[in-house]
């Protein structure tokens, strides 16, 4: 096994002490020029890394910053961090990703466990049934957090996310618009406050044209294309069958998709179908899917660059942004005349 090269070996290399290979690699003490080239030459030359954890240790400064997601198979939070590592990584800062899986107890291990770690920060997309004792421990050990996604109403935190209820009435009004008036909702479990928005709004859709959402067409669940496929079954197979159905995110319209499939019926033409989310895949479905695009990279960027600017400065005061949702009209929609 090849021997890890030490401080010592470089300030060996470079004939200088460990301490000004150590005020060099952490820009710090008036080190000539020509010094400094000599260690970072060595440096290359043995191919020396710098041990992070220690360097921490010694300034009190970190540089992980923990990402918790609620759900890691969904393409959504996969774009929400691609942009949180770009806005970290071009300050220095490394993402570390746990994955909470919908589960309030996994969250706060996940929790303790990177400030065990000593992150430097927290982006979090909370857990439903999530509140503001939720993280309390964080406030506790004075480490800035950041909220996204999902609103918990915990003011002492930043929060970026979407604004659902104008979602929500954004797909119910095209629904509206081409002559639908049966409309369901399927998916996202019921206490999920992005799903209770985007309802709201498509039922304030809805009652502009005096038309309703009843209950039996309102079906709560998992946010799964397998919970699609069953969730819009049941409505398929109801004795009045809904012309249109609004799903809580993509993955669950794919399951939609499927269960109109198998009834031999066609989407956009027997039956639209809404989505939101606007993940990469949804352009090439057949049909393609109209969706409500909630700019999940927008999302991962502000919410990155808003805890930089509280680690940079702890008494910024916090911000809460709404990004304002946009439907991507494709054709999973149809009028209703067409069925």
């Amino acid at each position: 096994m090849k021997k890890r090269v030490s401080i010592k070996d470089v300030a060996d290399h470079a004939g200088v002490s460990v301490a000004t290979v150590s005020l060099v690699l952490n820009d710090k003490g008036r080190i000539s020029e020509a010094t400094q080239r000599q260690v970072h030459k060595s440096v290359a030359a043995l191919g020396f890394i710098p041990n992070k954890s220690a360097s921490r240790l010694r300034s009190g400064r970190s540089l992980l910053i923990g990402l918790i997601v609620n759900d890691i198979s969904n393409p959504f939070f996969a774009e929400l961090s691609a942009d949180v590592e770009k806005e970290a990584s071009a300050k220095g800062f490394l993402p570390v990703m746990a994955n909470t899986g919908e589960d309030l107890s996994r969250q706060q291990k996940v929790i303790e466990t990177m400030i065990g770690q000593g992150v430097a920060g927290f982006i979090i997309s909370a857990v439903t049934g999530s509140d503001a004792q939720s993280f309390a421990l964080i406030r506790e050990r004075g480490i800035p957090y950041v909220l996204c996604v999902r609103d918990v109403q915990d003011f002492d935190a930043d929060f970026v996310g979407f604004d659902n209820l104008q979602g929500g009435q954004i797909a119910g009004q095209h629904l509206v618009d081409l002559g639908h008036r049966e409309i369901g909702f399927i998916g996202g479990e019921a206490a999920n406050i992005n799903r209770m928005r985007r309802l709201e709004g498509v039922r304030s859709a809805m009652a502009s044209a005096g038309a309703d959402l009843p209950s039996e067409r309102d079906i709560s669940g998992a946010a799964t294309q397998t919970f699609g496929v069953a969730a819009a079954g049941r409505l398929l197979d109801a004795d009045r069958p809904p012309t249109a159905i609004v799903c809580f995110n993509d993955s669950v319209a794919v399951g939609a998709f499927a269960a109109v499939a198998e009834r031999g019926l066609k989407v956009g033409v027997d039956v639209s179908i809404v989505g939101f989310d606007n993940v990469p895949e949804a352009a090439a479905w057949s049909p393609p899917l109209t969706t409500v695009e909630l700019f999940p990279r927008a999302v991962g960027g502000r919410s990155a660059r808003a805890l930089l600017d509280r680690i940079a400065d702890p008494s910024v005061a916090a911000e809460r942004v709404y990004l304002s949702p946009k439907l991507i009209l494709r054709k999973s929609t149809g009028s209703v005349a067409d069925s």
